[in-house]
């Protein structure tokens, strides 16, 4: 009896750590979702870091990496924010044949849903 308990603690320890651990990503990432850039910055800065490391680069070379980074964001956010009005008409379309097969009562979650969804979109688009 004391044998199996002790497993069942050692199991139940286990998968609260990889609970605690799910949690704690999925946090981190909804934190870095909500910072200016979103994860694109975020990816930018791990980047310069990998890029600085690997390759031993002078202070000169860190700036330009930097500079060049930062513009290349910049144009990629110029790019989503030109892309979005056809994203979001593609996606108008898609929703607006789902819609035509549902009841009015999936209908009305449906509408929720397509708000979340729309705002998600925008905020990648736009924000990230």
């Amino acid at each position: 009896m004391r044998r199996s308990t002790a497993f069942a603690a050692v199991l139940a320890l286990f998968l609260v750590g990889v609970l605690v651990g799910v949690l704690g990503t999925h946090a981190f990432y909804f934190h870095q979702m909500r910072q200016p850039g979103g994860l694109a910055a975020f990816g930018t800065r791990l980047l310069a870091r990998d890029l600085e490391r690997r390759l031993d680069l002078s202070t000169r070379q860190k700036a330009e990496v930097d500079r060049i980074l930062v513009q290349t964001r910049a144009e990629s956010a110029d790019l989503r924010r030109e892309t979005l009005p056809r994203v979001l008409a593609i996606l108008d379309r898609t929703h607006r044949s789902i819609e035509a097969i549902l009841t009015p009562r999936q209908r009305a979650i449906f509408e929720r849903y397509r708000e979340r969804h729309q705002e998600r979109l925008r905020h990648f688009f736009v924000d990230g």
